[in-house]
């Protein structure tokens, strides 16, 4: 017989191992790609809870630092304008004179 078939049994063996192989390598980068995916998802959410933490951070003591730095006196310095310049005191005379 001279004729023999498209595909024996070793040819549609590597067939099978090529299809295999290339399903395998789809595999492998799919993976890879869904592992870079979630990982920056989760970057995304540390960023997002770090900001969020900074931000209440912030307000905190923004609204507690005002009540723990005032002094026991709660004078209010205004300024006048004097025949000398400006004052703060209430002073007539410049400085040094």
């Amino acid at each position: 017989m001279t004729h023999q078939p498209t595909f024996d049994g070793g040819n549609l063996m590597n067939a099978l191992r090529a299809l295999l192989a290339g399903v395998a390598a789809i595999a492998v980068i799919g993976l890879v790609l869904v592992l870079a995916a979630f990982l920056t998802m989760a970057a995304f959410v540390v960023a997002g809870v770090a900001a969020v933490g900074a931000a209440g951070y912030w307000a905190w003591r923004k609204l507690t630092r005002g009540s723990h730095k005032r002094s026991a006196d709660e004078t209010v310095l205004v300024a006048r304008r004097g025949p000398h310049g400006w004052t703060v005191d209430g002073e007539d005379q410049p400085r040094g004179a």
